[in-house]
């Protein structure tokens, strides 16, 4: 009898999905991961996974690419309904799409973040939600922090923190799927990674103030640890700040 092990290794990380487009409705066959080969180095303190070169990362194969009409989203992405939309959108990427690359297949990093540039451009073209687009530019700097380059991570966890700030002001999230401390959390954890601290305090102490905090523990504990790194980090910032021009000056 072959036992979980020897299953595990004769399947492929990879397995197909067959997925409809959201915008011309043919459908077309994307690449996954199952979930027994996502091993990540580390989550960080905004969930954020980060894999070792070479592991594989379902971040690469969070952006679907239809290779018909070369629409990008993710699950998260609304059918587009309105006829007028729909051939807008169309018309629009009819002359932008990259027929040699297939996308539909194994990915590497340099694919895996044209694919979320694509999807950040076609979230913005048809006005999808701020949370949609939130979650989009959120991810891409986690790639590009498991890669190593900062300013490109700083970059798009500002752009995702700004789109998780609206999302919050519109209430434009599904509440049961993600909770409204949740977001409040992930504003201030992303805050707190740009070195904007009295925002991050800010909400930090909103989330532990939450009506919802007995129901979501979790965040509440959260947002109390990273409140005092916060804190720490400020008066860091500040005792730098007052050395420098010291230096300086000698």
């Amino acid at each position: 009898m072959m036992d979980k092990k020897d299953i595990t290794e004769k399947l492929e990380p990879l397995y197909d999905k067959k997925v409809e487009c959201l915008l011309c409705g043919q459908e077309f066959v994307t690449k996954k991961i199952r979930s027994r080969f996502i091993k990540p180095r580390k989550v960080d303190s905004d969930f954020g996974q980060i894999f070792e070169q070479g592991d594989n990362s379902p971040l690469f194969y969070y952006v679907m690419v239809c290779p018909h009409c070369g629409f990008s989203f993710t699950e998260d992405f609304s059918k587009i309904m309105a006829q007028n939309v729909r051939k807008k959108t169309l018309e629009e990427i009819s002359g932008k799409m990259d027929h040699s690359k297939d996308f539909c297949g194994e990915r590497d990093y340099q694919m895996a973040v044209r694919t979320f540039k694509l999807a950040i451009y076609f979230a913005q073209l048809i006005k999808e939600k701020h949370v949609v687009l939130a979650r989009i530019c959120h991810r891409l700097a986690w790639i590009y922090r498991g890669a190593g380059i900062t300013e490109e991570e700083m970059r798009f966890m500002n752009l995702a923190c700004t789109e998780y700030e609206q999302s919050f002001l519109y209430t434009d999230f599904n509440p049961e799927l993600t909770p409204e401390i949740q977001i409040l959390y992930l504003i201030g954890e992303l805050n707190r990674r740009l070195g904007k601290y009295n925002e991050a305090v800010k909400y930090f102490s909103t989330v532990s103030e939450h009506p919802d905090k007995s129901r979501y523990i979790k965040y509440v504990n959260m947002a109390r640890n990273q409140w005092s790194e916060a804190v720490q980090e400020y008066r860091e910032s500040k005792i730098k700040q007052q050395i420098q021009p010291n230096v300086k000056s000698e």
